[in-house]
């Protein structure tokens, strides 16, 4: 416990465990409603996925236009941005598919990220929540792949809502833990 109080001060501290509150709970929220309707949550998934690729097309353009314009090969990624957002539109079964193998790269780099942020807290009361978030991504991962590309909609969907849900319960837990060592130092 008192290793964190080193990082934060009571009142960053006291907005921190808030927001970490109110975050897992939205979190827990959309995973547990994810999971009984995965094909709309895979859904989601490639939507925001094309999404983010349009977005970034734009940005991209923009930056071109305002900087290389004559440059042809500045042109390729915001191009390739977009067309790729458009496909995930346009094709969004097999977007499906193709997020399938993104949410596996995702969630082997969450586990990770998780294996680190338990290390870091070891002390904490609940940083073994952390180690279990980890080891649930892990899991996850390797069962996207196993039934790859036949079961994506309905796994993507599954799979996505229980990372969600884990990432909620992990921050709420830290978020709780905090709030309680807040109170302690008032």
């Amino acid at each position: 416990m008192t290793s964190i109080r080193m990082f934060f001060d009571t009142e960053t501290l006291q907005k921190f465990s808030t927001h970490t509150i109110i975050a897992g709970i939205l979190m827990m929220i959309v995973g547990g409603v994810g999971v009984f309707a995965p094909t709309i949550m895979s859904l989601v998934v490639v939507t925001l996925l094309g999404w983010l690729f349009i977005t970034s097309a734009i940005i991209q353009g923009y930056i071109t236009y305002k900087s290389y314009k004559r440059s042809f090969s500045a042109w390729l990624k915001p191009i390739l941005s977009f067309i790729t957002g458009m496909l995930f539109f346009i094709f969004p079964v097999e977007g499906v598919a193709v997020a399938a193998v993104m949410l596996s790269v995702y969630l082997l780099v969450d586990a990770f990220s998780s294996f680190g942020f338990a290390m870091d807290y070891k002390p904490h009361k609940w940083w073994w929540m952390h180690i279990v978030n980890a080891l649930i991504s892990i899991v996850l991962a390797v069962l996207i792949m196993t039934g790859w590309p036949v079961s994506s909609l309905l796994w993507v969907g599954i799979y996505a809502a229980i990372s969600l849900f884990f990432d909620g319960v992990a921050l709420f837990s830290i978020g709780v833990a905090a709030k309680k060592l807040t109170k302690e130092t008032n």
